[in-house]
C-alpha cells in the first residue's frame, strides 16, 4: 500500500477535528451577556449616494436647519475596525470604550554609545495603521459584550476576531479546508473590558507619542498565532488604559477652569471626540475616484459623522450642540497617512488620499505642511450622557482655529 495513502487520512481527520474545535471557539456567544451593536442595518449603507455630495458653500451663519448625526462609531482598539452604534455613551475621555485598548510592539531604541542602560532598555510602543507592516490591524474586529443584568459584578468582555491565515507545512491544505468550510476562516479571543480589582495584569510603561503612561499589559490573552497574522517579528502585546490614569488633554482644548473638569483621553491621539462631515468625505471621494472607486468615511475613523452642511462648512466651528449636549471644537483634525489604508482589505495605497488632501487642505497656520479634515471635540460636561444617531446638530459659534502641535 502506498505510504502517502496511510498518512493522509489521519492528517485529514486531525484537520477536521481541529476545524470543528476552531468553529466552536469562534462562535462566541457569552451566556448572560449581550453584544453592543446596531439594532438594524448600517446608517452608512448609502454613504456613496451622490445626494451627500454637497459642494462647499459660503454659509457662515450660526445654526443649520435639518443637520443631524448620520452615524456614531466607537473604536475599542486603536486602529482596528470600528463598531457602529445607534446610541453612544460619552464621558470625559470621549465615547465609552473608545480607544481604551491598543496593540504595542517591543522596540529597542536606537541610542548613542554613551546612553544609559535605562535609555537602551526596550520599550513597549503603541502601534497604528500609520506604521508600515501593521496594515492588518484594519482586519481585526472587536466586539463589546455587556452583562444583561446590572447586578452582575463583571463589567463585560471585549471579543477580538481576526482572519485565520494558516502557516506551516500544511498551509495549502488548511486553506483548502477553510475554503470548503471545514475549517473556520476566523480566530478569536477575549479580554475583560474592565479588569477586576484583584487582577494580576502587570502595569508597564507604553509609549504613546510623547507620553509613556503606566497601563495594563493584557498580553497573556494573545493567541500564539496573532503575531504571525499581523506579520511582525518583534514581541507584541495588547495594552488596556488604566482607568485611574488617563492622559490629560491640553493644547487647544478648553481648560479645566472653564469646563469644570479635566478632559482626558486613552489611546486617542489628542482629544476625546472626532467629528466628520459626510459632504466633506464625498468631495474627497470625487477627487480620488480614479484611484479609490469606493471611498468610505471609515478611513478617517471618526466618532460622529454628520449630514447636512456643505463640504468643509465645519472648518470654523467653535461650539456645537449635538442633541442636548454642548461640545467645544478644540481644533481641526490634522491628517496623517493612516487613511491611505483601506479598512475593508487592509491594502495601503501608495499616495492617496494623502496626496490629494495635501494639494488643497493645508489650511491651518499651526501646521501648514499637513492637511486638515474634520474637528476634534471636547464635551462641555464630564458626563456620562448619551448621543443618538439622528440627533440634531446646531452650530452655536464660529471662529478662528490655530492648531498646536504635540
Amino acid at each position: 500500500m502506498d505510504q502517502a495513502a496511510v498518512i493522509i487520512p489521519p492528517i485529514l481527520l486531525a484537520i477536521v477535528l481541529i476545524g470543528l474545535q476552531e468553529a466552536w471557539r469562534t462562535r462566541i456567544s457569552i451566556k448572560g451577556y449581550k453584544q453592543v451593536t446596531l439594532s438594524g442595518p448600517s446608517n452608512m449603507k448609502d454613504e456613496l449616494d451622490q445626494k451627500y455630495a454637497r459642494p462647499p458653500d459660503s454659509q457662515t451663519t450660526l445654526g443649520g436647519t435639518g443637520w443631524k448625526v448620520k452615524a456614531l462609531y466607537v473604536h475599542p482598539i486603536k486602529s482596528c475596525a470600528g463598531i457602529e452604534l445607534d446610541v453612544a455613551d460619552v464621558e470625559a475621555a470621549g465615547f465609552t470604550w473608545d480607544r481604551k485598548f491598543a496593540f504595542a510592539e517591543l522596540i529597542t531604541p536606537q541610542t548613542r554609545p554613551e546612553a544609559s542602560e535605562a535609555e537602551k532598555r526596550p520599550l513597549w510602543t503603541f502601534r497604528t495603521l500609520r506604521q508600515p507592516g501593521w496594515e492588518r490591524l484594519a482586519l481585526v474586529k472587536p466586539e463589546i459584550w455587556l452583562p444583561n443584568s446590572a447586578s452582575r459584578n463583571e463589567k463585560g468582555w471585549l471579543v477580538i476576531r481576526y482572519p485565520h491565515f494558516p502557516t506551516g507545512p500544511f498551509t495549502l491544505l488548511f486553506r483548502l479546508f477553510i475554503w470548503l468550510g471545514v475549517l473556520s476562516g476566523e480566530r478569536s479571543f477575549r479580554v475583560p473590558l474592565v479588569p477586576p480589582q484583584d487582577h494580576k495584569y502587570p502595569s508597564e510603561d507604553v509609549k504613546v507619542w510623547k507620553d509613556a503612561p503606566n497601563w495594563l499589559n493584557l498580553g497573556v490573552h494573545l493567541p500564539k498565532d496573532f503575531g504571525p497574522f499581523i506579520g511582525v517579528s518583534n514581541p507584541i502585546t495588547l495594552f488596556r488604559v488604566d482607568p485611574s490614569s488617563y492622559r490629560e488633554v491640553y493644547r487647544c482644548a478648553p481648560r479645566k477652569e472653564q469646563l469644570g473638569y479635566q478632559p482626558v483621553v486613552g489611546f486617542a491621539d489628542a482629544y476625546p471626540v472626532h467629528l466628520l462631515n459626510i459632504a466633506s468625505v464625498r468631495d474627497i471621494a470625487d477627487r480620488v475616484k480614479n484611484d479609490i472607486p469606493r471611498f468610505t468615511a471609515r478611513r478617517f475613523r471618526s466618532n460622529v459623522l454628520i449630514d447636512g452642511p456643505g463640504a468643509y462648512n465645519e472648518d470654523d466651528w467653535k461650539q456645537v450642540r449635538i442633541g442636548n449636549h454642548l461640545f467645544y471644537c478644540a481644533c481641526r483634525t490634522v491628517r496623517c497617512r493612516l487613511p491611505n489604508v483601506d479598512p475593508d482589505n487592509a491594502e495601503r495605497h501608495p499616495v492617496e488620499p494623502d496626496k490629494t488632501l495635501k494639494s488643497f487642505r493645508c489650511i491651518d497656520e499651526g501646521d501648514s505642511l499637513n492637511a486638515c479634515l474634520g474637528l476634534q471635540l471636547v464635551p462641555a460636561e464630564a458626563g456620562p450622557f448619551r448621543l443618538h444617531a439622528g440627533d440634531e446638530v446646531e452650530v452655536l459659534e464660529r471662529g478662528h482655529h490655530k492648531y498646536i502641535k504635540q
